[in-house]
């Protein structure tokens, strides 16, 4: 007796795919490039630099003039201020780019004995100035003037503050 295989059964046919299915992961691909690039457009327009060397010497300029304008308000009567201008120096930003160091010194001059008085008073005259010591007579203080300019008064003489306002180095 023999026995007959059973015929051999048709495999199935691929169902083609629908059109609608068939664009959706290009179309997702593109409206996520489309973000990506809006938002890095945006992000260049609108947000603030993040690093020192994405500024210029010229907006640190602006932020020190305007520094130098709330201390020589806060300068105590009978005090005396020197402005010795800005000093530049060049810097290397990285292997491939060279930059520009500034910084700009102001003397203030009083009463011999009133040095702590006058770095307290220079002090207050900027918002969220820090003195050191804390507690006690001062010997200077520290401000963050921001756009990462740094501002530092100590007493360097005898009834004599320096107040040195520096930028880092920054692009020219």
């Amino acid at each position: 007796m023999t026995i007959d295989a059973p015929a051999p059964e048709a495999a199935p046919q691929p169902q083609p795919t629908p059109p609608a299915r068939r664009y959706l992961w290009p179309a997702l691909v593109a409206a996520w490039a489309v973000l990506l690039i809006g938002l890095a457009i945006w992000s260049a327009r609108n947000d603030p630099p993040s690093l020192r060397d994405q500024t210029t010497a010229a907006s640190a300029k602006a932020t020190i003039d305007e520094v130098v304008g709330k201390v020589t308000a806060g300068v105590p009567a009978g005090a005396t201020i020197q402005d010795k201008g800005y000093a530049e120096k060049a810097c290397s930003l990285s292997a491939a780019r060279d930059g520009v160091s500034l910084v700009r010194t102001l003397t203030v001059s009083g009463p011999v004995g009133d040095e702590s008085a006058m770095i307290a008073t220079l002090a207050a005259a900027l918002p969220d100035a820090v003195t050191r010591p804390a507690d006690g007579p001062k010997e200077g203080f520290y401000y963050d003037a921001g756009n990462y300019v740094a501002v530092r008064g100590k007493i360097t003489a005898e009834g004599t503050v320096a107040v040195d306002l520096s930028s880092g180095c920054r692009v020219p």
